[in-house]
Parts: structure tokens; C-alpha cells; sequence
């Protein structure tokens, strides 16, 4: 095996390399870039209210004093969620008008 390499259990290698994102929060923006999400960012946001429940956990979506919404998001449960649901959401469908 080379110098520069060693070898670590995938589940430990996992948990590393999760740490730089330990105690960051990220913004709409954030996710559609991170996870490489390619919508709109209203789209994103509609479907993130509209799974509120479900992502709890790891998004806090709260009202701003000038009627707009703000998202904090933590980038694991993020990542865990979209990873767990990619081929249950419906990514061609459009954002309701109104």
C-alpha cells in the first residue's frame, strides 16, 4: 500500500469526513449547490415546506419579520434525507402557480 494511504473502516471514513461540516448550517443556496440539486431555488424551497414535517430534524424553517422565510439546514441530515428520498421525489414536476 502506498505512504500516503491507509486503511479505515467505510463507517469511520463516513464520520470523518462528515466533520467539517460539524456545527455549519447551511442556506438554500447551500444545498442546491452541495448536493448538486440543479432547481430553482423557489422549487427547492417549496419542496422543503412541503415535506416540513418529515425534515424537522435537520431544517428549521422560521418567519422573518418581512413576511419571507428563513431555512437553516444541517448539511448531514440533508445530505441522509435527499440521499434516502432522490427517487421518490418527482424532480420534473412543476411549482404550483398562485
Amino acid at each position: 500500500m502506498p505512504e500516503n494511504m491507509v486503511l479505515v473502516e467505510k463507517a469511520e471514513y463516513l464520520a470523518l469526513k462528515e466533520q467539517p461540516e460539524l456545527g455549519k448550517i447551511w442556506t438554500v443556496v447551500d444545498l442546491n449547490r452541495e448536493l448538486g440539486l440543479r432547481k430553482s431555488l423557489d422549487w427547492i424551497r417549496w419542496l422543503l415546506r412541503r415535506n416540513e414535517a418529515e425534515i424537522k430534524d435537520w431544517c428549521n424553517i422560521s418567519e422573518m419579520e418581512n413576511g419571507k422565510q428563513r431555512y437553516r439546514i444541517q448539511p448531514s441530515g440533508a445530505r441522509k434525507w435527499f440521499e434516502e428520498n432522490a427517487l421518490k421525489i418527482d424532480w420534473d414536476e412543476p411549482l404550483p402557480r398562485g
